[in-house]
Protein backbone atom coordinates (compact mmCIF):
# COMPACT_ATOMS: atom_id res chain seq x y z
CA UNK A 1 0.00 0.00 0.00
CA UNK A 2 2.92 2.16 0.77
CA UNK A 3 4.26 1.86 -2.59
CA UNK A 4 0.85 2.90 -4.37
CA UNK A 5 1.42 5.99 -2.28
CA UNK A 6 5.20 6.83 -3.09
CA UNK A 7 4.31 6.13 -6.84
CA UNK A 8 1.49 8.12 -7.31
CA UNK A 9 3.09 11.23 -4.96
CA UNK A 10 6.22 10.25 -7.63
CA UNK A 11 4.11 11.07 -10.58
CA UNK A 12 1.71 14.08 -9.00
CA UNK A 13 5.58 15.75 -8.19
CA UNK A 14 6.36 15.14 -11.92
CA UNK A 15 3.20 16.48 -13.60
CA UNK A 16 3.54 19.61 -11.06
CA UNK A 17 7.04 20.14 -11.93
CA UNK A 18 6.69 19.46 -15.74
CA UNK A 19 3.94 22.32 -15.92
CA UNK A 20 6.45 24.53 -14.08
CA UNK A 21 8.68 24.61 -16.13
CA UNK A 22 6.50 24.84 -19.29
CA UNK A 23 4.90 28.06 -17.13
CA UNK A 24 8.43 29.67 -16.66
CA UNK A 25 9.61 28.66 -19.92
CA UNK A 26 6.42 30.43 -21.83
CA UNK A 27 5.89 33.23 -19.98
CA UNK A 28 8.15 35.52 -21.53
CA UNK A 29 6.77 34.39 -25.15
CA UNK A 30 3.65 35.08 -23.84
CA UNK A 31 4.43 38.29 -22.64
CA UNK A 32 4.16 39.86 -25.60
CA UNK A 33 0.63 39.09 -26.44
CA UNK A 34 -1.11 42.12 -23.99
CA UNK A 35 -1.05 45.77 -24.99
CA UNK A 36 1.23 47.52 -22.94
CA UNK A 37 3.42 44.78 -22.67
CA UNK A 38 7.44 45.05 -22.92
CA UNK A 39 10.14 42.97 -24.16
CA UNK A 40 13.67 42.30 -25.32
CA UNK A 41 13.97 41.21 -28.87
CA UNK A 42 16.52 40.45 -31.34
CA UNK A 43 15.10 42.05 -35.14
CA UNK A 44 16.06 39.22 -37.81
CA UNK A 45 13.88 40.70 -40.75
CA UNK A 46 12.93 44.38 -41.80
CA UNK A 47 9.94 44.12 -44.95
CA UNK A 48 9.91 48.01 -45.09
CA UNK A 49 10.67 51.15 -42.98
CA UNK A 50 8.09 50.29 -40.77
CA UNK A 51 7.65 46.97 -40.48
CA UNK A 52 10.00 44.57 -38.73
CA UNK A 53 9.88 40.79 -37.68
CA UNK A 54 12.16 39.80 -34.06
CA UNK A 55 13.07 36.98 -32.55
CA UNK A 56 11.60 36.88 -28.82
CA UNK A 57 12.97 33.15 -27.89
CA UNK A 58 12.35 30.82 -30.85
CA UNK A 59 9.04 33.04 -31.93
CA UNK A 60 8.90 35.07 -34.50
CA UNK A 61 6.95 38.29 -34.33
CA UNK A 62 5.56 40.72 -36.83
CA UNK A 63 5.82 43.82 -35.64
CA UNK A 64 4.66 47.46 -36.77
CA UNK A 65 5.86 50.50 -35.91
CA UNK A 66 3.36 52.91 -34.05
CA UNK A 67 3.12 56.43 -34.64
CA UNK A 68 4.32 56.69 -38.37
CA UNK A 69 3.46 55.17 -41.72
CA UNK A 70 6.29 55.09 -44.25
CA UNK A 71 6.42 55.09 -47.77
CA UNK A 72 4.80 51.88 -49.65
CA UNK A 73 7.34 48.84 -50.61
CA UNK A 74 4.57 47.31 -53.48
CA UNK A 75 3.84 49.28 -55.68
CA UNK A 76 7.18 51.26 -55.20
CA UNK A 77 6.65 54.72 -53.68
CA UNK A 78 9.44 57.27 -53.69
CA UNK A 79 11.93 57.20 -50.64
CA UNK A 80 10.54 53.16 -49.81
CA UNK A 81 14.30 51.70 -50.08
CA UNK A 82 15.69 54.85 -47.96
CA UNK A 83 13.46 54.14 -45.59
CA UNK A 84 13.91 50.67 -45.42
CA UNK A 85 17.60 51.03 -45.97
CA UNK A 86 17.49 53.56 -43.11
CA UNK A 87 15.13 51.13 -40.80
CA UNK A 88 17.92 48.01 -41.39
CA UNK A 89 20.44 50.01 -40.52
CA UNK A 90 19.36 50.97 -37.24
CA UNK A 91 18.00 47.67 -36.66
CA UNK A 92 18.57 44.74 -38.43
CA UNK A 93 20.18 42.22 -36.42
CA UNK A 94 20.47 44.18 -33.20
CA UNK A 95 18.84 43.89 -30.09
CA UNK A 96 15.79 45.89 -28.89
CA UNK A 97 13.27 46.83 -26.59
CA UNK A 98 9.51 46.56 -27.77
CA UNK A 99 6.61 48.25 -26.08
CA UNK A 100 3.35 46.56 -27.43
CA UNK A 101 0.74 49.44 -28.12
CA UNK A 102 -2.29 47.40 -30.25
CA UNK A 103 -2.31 44.31 -32.70
CA UNK A 104 -3.40 45.29 -36.27
CA UNK A 105 -6.28 43.83 -38.48
CA UNK A 106 -2.98 42.09 -40.30
CA UNK A 107 -2.35 40.45 -36.78
CA UNK A 108 0.97 42.17 -36.41
CA UNK A 109 1.53 43.89 -32.96
CA UNK A 110 1.60 47.62 -33.16
CA UNK A 111 4.57 48.95 -31.00
CA UNK A 112 6.98 51.39 -29.95
CA UNK A 113 10.74 49.88 -30.67
CA UNK A 114 14.05 51.46 -28.95
CA UNK A 115 17.51 50.73 -30.58
CA UNK A 116 20.12 52.02 -28.34
CA UNK A 117 17.26 54.30 -26.53
CA UNK A 118 16.76 55.70 -29.45
CA UNK A 119 12.68 55.50 -30.49
CA UNK A 120 12.77 54.04 -34.38
CA UNK A 121 9.45 55.90 -34.77
CA UNK A 122 10.79 59.13 -33.61
CA UNK A 123 14.25 59.13 -35.71
CA UNK A 124 12.17 57.64 -38.95
CA UNK A 125 10.04 61.19 -38.65
CA UNK A 126 13.08 63.17 -38.09
CA UNK A 127 15.06 61.91 -41.18
CA UNK A 128 12.31 62.73 -43.22
CA UNK A 129 11.48 59.40 -43.98
CA UNK A 130 7.94 58.59 -42.54
CA UNK A 131 4.58 60.33 -41.99
CA UNK A 132 3.73 61.01 -38.65
CA UNK A 133 0.05 58.54 -38.80
CA UNK A 134 -2.20 60.83 -37.31
CA UNK A 135 -5.32 58.69 -37.82
CA UNK A 136 -4.07 56.49 -35.05
CA UNK A 137 -1.79 58.60 -33.53
CA UNK A 138 -2.35 61.94 -31.56
CA UNK A 139 1.32 62.80 -29.84
CA UNK A 140 2.32 66.40 -30.66
CA UNK A 141 5.98 65.34 -30.45
CA UNK A 142 5.54 63.16 -33.49
CA UNK A 143 3.69 65.94 -35.25
CA UNK A 144 6.28 68.36 -34.51
CA UNK A 145 9.28 65.95 -35.90
CA UNK A 146 7.21 65.79 -38.88
CA UNK A 147 6.64 69.75 -39.33
CA UNK A 148 10.17 70.22 -38.72
CA UNK A 149 11.55 67.79 -41.51
CA UNK A 150 9.29 69.36 -43.59
CA UNK A 151 10.15 72.72 -43.15
CA UNK A 152 13.74 71.51 -43.22
CA UNK A 153 13.30 69.45 -46.78
CA UNK A 154 14.55 66.03 -45.00
CA UNK A 155 14.07 63.03 -47.12
CA UNK A 156 10.64 62.42 -48.66
CA UNK A 157 9.44 66.26 -47.67
CA UNK A 158 12.50 67.39 -50.55
CA UNK A 159 9.30 65.93 -53.25
CA UNK A 160 7.29 69.00 -54.00
CA UNK A 161 3.99 66.78 -53.47
CA UNK A 162 5.34 63.76 -51.48
CA UNK A 163 1.77 61.18 -51.32
CA UNK A 164 1.23 60.07 -47.91
CA UNK A 165 0.81 56.26 -47.83
CA UNK A 166 -2.67 55.50 -47.05
CA UNK A 167 -3.38 58.05 -50.22
CA UNK A 168 -0.28 55.78 -52.06
CA UNK A 169 -2.43 52.72 -51.49
CA UNK A 170 -6.07 53.57 -52.53
CA UNK A 171 -4.09 55.43 -56.02
CA UNK A 172 -5.81 52.92 -59.19
CA UNK A 173 -2.92 51.02 -60.54
CA UNK A 174 -2.46 50.17 -64.54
Amino acid sequence: MFLGFAIRLRVCWSLLLGVGLLTVMAAPLLAHAASGATFEAQVIGVADGDSLKVLLGRESIRIRLEGIDCPEMRPPQPYCRKAKAFTSKKAFNRNVRVRVVTTDKYGRKVCRVEVDGQDLSVELLRAGLAWHYEDFNQEPALASLQAEARARKRGLWADPNPIPPWEWRRLPRS
